[in-house]
């Protein structure tokens, strides 16, 4: 199963109309999709052309898997990290440390379908200044296991 992982981040990426933001610009939310992905296999990511970053929600068997790949950095970053959360009350289930702005990709965090309200989950990718304040936030579509 470790191999196939790399493939669906390699997969095509879905860009989302609001993209990552920055956290002062618009509030931190999940992005609205007007019906969830569900099956046992699939993807959905978010990304920034500013900055070039990409994260990305995976379903691989009954296991959700996050990850981000940043590229180019805001000046005043200190560090990320990705989230994987409870789509129907925003509450996080896991999630990587908070991994260094140098890191070009992060690590995978991964949790059970079974841990999560309705078997739906989203990420959340955010990137922290030195103050530990929120400069980047997106989140990735839901997806439904069934």
């Amino acid at each position: 199963m470790q191999r196939s992982l790399p493939a669906l981040f390699g997969a095509a990426i879905l860009t989302v109309g609001a993209g990552v933001m920055p956290a002062a610009a618009a509030p931190s939310q999940a992005v609205a999709v007007s019906s969830p992905t569900s099956n046992a296999s699939a993807q959905e990511c978010v990304t920034s052309t500013t900055y070039s970053i990409r994260a990305c929600l995976a379903l691989v068997s009954s296991t959700f898997v996050g990850q981000a790949t940043v590229h180019s950095i805001p000046s005043n970053c200190a560090g990320y990290r990705v989230s994987l959360y409870n789509y129907y009350d925003d509450t996080a289930v896991a999630s990587t440390s908070l991994r260094p702005c140098s890191e070009t990709l992060s690590k995978q965090v991964t949790a059970d379908a079974s841990r999560f309200i309705n078997l739906t989950a989203y990420a959340r990718f955010v990137m922290y200044d030195s103050a530990g304040k929120e400069i980047l936030a997106g989140n990735t579509p839901q997806i439904t296991y069934s």
